[in-house]
């Protein structure tokens, strides 16, 4: 479910034509980042949770990420 959120996310990111998207973008990498470093100061062990936080500050910084549904044959 949450990989496809992200697919999703990734896609209407980048449809964005309304300007928002960039007051938006910077918003959710500082809260990204932010919530990184609370799980890092806590030493939280590194789960799933954190790997998908990873892909969508991927997508928030360079626009896309690794989609493994992408690599399946139709």
């Amino acid at each position: 479910m949450i990989k496809g959120q992200l697919l999703v996310f990734e896609v209407m990111s980048k449809a964005d034509k309304s300007g928002v998207g960039a007051s938006v973008n910077r918003e959710l990498r500082r809260k990204t980042l932010e919530w990184a470093a609370v799980r890092t100061e806590f030493q939280l062990n590194f789960g799933k949770t954190d790997k998908y936080i990873c892909h969508l500050y991927e997508i928030l910084a360079s626009g896309n990420t690794h989609h493994a549904v992408r690599d399946r044959p139709m």
